[in-house]
């Protein structure tokens, strides 16, 4: 019995479909999140347009956890010194790091790490 191309690649697509569907449960699984005030860092100085972001942002949060959202900015070597501090942080889901994606891209030329 032979199936078409079309027919092989919906049952893929399904198949993908219905595995993601299990593996989304497990994101929110967890009602107690989160219990402790977000770290929210920001590459560029307090007053700047991602700044005003991050911090209506950190509003928005707030209303719907009712937990602090703490904004530290730390600007500096396009964004390099902000980008670090994120990505070293513990991967617990409390430290979130908003920026643009242009200082990632003038990053990815200017540095070499």
């Amino acid at each position: 019995m032979t199936y078409s191309k079309t027919r092989r690649a919906t049952l893929v697509a399904l198949s993908f479909a219905m595995a993601a569907g299990t593996f989304g449960k497990t994101a929110f699984a967890s009602d107690t999140y989160p219990t402790k005030p977000i770290k929210v860092i920001v590459p560029f100085p307090p007053g700047s347009g991602t700044d005003t972001s991050a911090r209506r942002i950190s509003q928005i949060i707030l209303e719907k956890t009712g937990q602090p959202v703490v904004i530290e900015n730390k600007p500096g070597a396009s964004g390099f010194i902000a980008a670090q501090a994120a990505a070293t942080s513990p991967a617990d889901g409390y430290t979130l790091f908003v920026t643009t994606n242009t200082t990632h891209a003038a990053n990815a030329a200017l540095f070499k790490k």
